[in-house]
């Protein structure tokens, strides 16, 4: 398989992970609850592909658990930050995913299939759990008060996965998504009227997170199939989201 046909799925994905960053950011900037709407949108869409990106057993009580975790946890920290004015929206996030935790062991000893495979079912099912949850953060992001937290985040993020399909080698991918996180953190910052600095700083720390994630699940194609890509796709957007809701209220908030 030549380079260029590997490549096209990749930028497939890099492309739907844009514009979910993109969704997010327009979400966000309409409020709370519509950024927990874009949040629970990630979170499906992760849970749609992720047991076919990891080929996990029993894929539809794994997709169940960490949509139902996407979910809960984007309303809950929606309900913090209504009822708290935006302060600590996140501190119901750990309740949240050691339930869901407990939910991924309770799918694995519930499953009728005489349970071949369950560690990778159990370690594939949290990780995406975790995933899930911390799409949340988009939606403390957008509690925050003023638009430069979620929209720097958003911008940086989408740059950020667009870099990363570029068909050049790892290391080349890795500096470019860096080089446009932190320049479209920048960029969105002085746009926020927020320091084109700080911004930067945001901008990188989400670009090292995508980068990382699409660089680690690159290899776990079948990514020409809809639902894995999806998965694939969803996946950096909802990792970037534990910086944008922990770093970005506090550099650009």
């Amino acid at each position: 398989m030549t380079p260029a046909r590997r490549a096209t799925p990749s930028a497939r994905s890099a492309l739907v992970a844009a514009g979910l960053a993109g969704l997010l950011a327009l979400a966000g900037l309409a409020g709370t609850a519509p950024a927990a709407a874009a949040a629970v949108l990630v979170s499906l869409s992760l849970a749609l592909g992720w047991p076919g990106l990891l080929l996990l057993p029993s894929p539809r009580g794994s997709a169940a658990v960490v949509g139902a975790t996407g979910v809960l946890a984007a309303l809950a920290t929606a309900i913090t930050a209504l009822l708290d004015e935006g302060r600590a929206p996140l501190r119901s996030l750990p309740v949240v995913l050691a339930v869901a935790v407990l939910g991924a062991f309770a799918h694995q000893m519930l499953r009728r299939d005489l349970r071949p495979r369950v560690v990778d079912g159990l370690g594939g099912a949290v990780t995406g759990l975790l995933l899930a949850g911390l799409t949340s953060g988009w939606v403390a992001a957008a509690a925050s008060p003023g638009a430069a937290a979620v929209s720097t985040a958003a911008a940086a993020a989408a740059a950020a996965a667009l870099a990363s399909a570029l068909p050049v080698r790892r290391p080349l991918v890795a500096l470019a998504a860096l080089a446009a996180g932190a320049g479209a953190g920048a960029v969105g910052a002085l746009l926020a009227a927020a320091p084109a600095g700080r911004g930067a700083v945001l901008g990188l720390a989400l670009a090292a997170v995508v980068v990382l994630v699409a660089l680690v699940l690159a290899p776990l194609a079948p990514a020409s199939r809809a639902l894995p890509s999806l998965g694939r796709a969803a996946a950096p957007v909802a990792a970037a989201g534990a910086v944008a809701g922990l770093l970005g209220p506090v550099l650009v908030g």
